[in-house]
């Protein structure tokens, strides 16, 4: 079974990597179809196959645009509108694309050069008996909380791909992956918008309503944990 939806993974991954590639694709929705099909397989695939070293790069790869997306179409746009009249905008905006641009072009040149290993020998056994209860407390710290959703994701994948498939679960997990990604997404953005030289108080300003975000956030993934 698990080489069957190894082997299954693989051809659509060969397939959307081709169609990524010979279309220059590169559009926010592109690059997070192509995370998906890289975290389902990885998933799969252990450590010891060749493959696995070169899709986790590929990951590596993809997560700076990633970023930036979010940051201009998520956290930008949340941040109240008496901040956002002190920025500059537009000035944001262009340097952040053109950095997307460059990577996006080291991307596609990275996709053009894999090679998808043909040995399906060497994949990971599903634990089943993985739960989120097995999980530590948790504390809002960004790097706690990213280990934390590390974790999660884990257990996500590797429910996706037990057979058969716990749909409560599989909810839970989700819904405690994408708060914990908010989280982390906010800390990212404010970390960008520190490099644009924002004044003193209006930065402070932005820190806080973006302390306060998460800490509700916090609150909501703290309640789904100790059900």
């Amino acid at each position: 079974m698990q080489n069957k939806i190894l082997t299954k993974r693989l051809k659509e991954f060969k397939k959307f990597n081709k169609q990524f590639v010979t279309h220059k694709k590169d559009s926010i929705k592109s690059i997070h179809n192509l995370r998906i099909h890289c975290r389902e397989l990885s998933s799969l695939l252990s450590p010891e196959n060749p493959f696995y070293t070169q899709v986790k790069k590929l990951i590596k790869a993809s997560n700076a645009i990633r970023d930036m997306d979010v940051f201009l179409t998520v956290y930008l746009p949340s941040l109240p509108k008496d901040y956002k009249k002190q920025l500059d905008i537009k000035s944001i905006k262009k340097s952040i694309l053109k950095k997307r641009k460059k990577k996006v072009a080291q991307l596609h040149a990275y996709m053009h050069s894999l090679a998808p290993s043909k040995s399906l020998d060497i994949a990971k056994k599903v634990n089943k008996t993985s739960d989120k209860r097995d999980l530590s407390p948790l504390v809002l710290e960004k790097k706690e909380l990213h280990k934390y959703r590390i974790r999660i994701k884990k257990q996500l994948y590797k429910e996706k791909n037990s057979r058969p498939r716990n749909k409560d679960k599989i909810k839970t997990l989700t819904e405690i992956k994408d708060l914990l990604g908010t989280i982390n997404d906010n800390y990212n953005g404010l970390k960008t918008l520190r490099r644009y030289n924002l004044k003193a108080n209006l930065y402070n300003q932005i820190q806080d309503f973006t302390q306060e975000q998460n800490e509700k956030i916090f609150l909501a993934v703290q309640k789904i944990t100790t059900l």
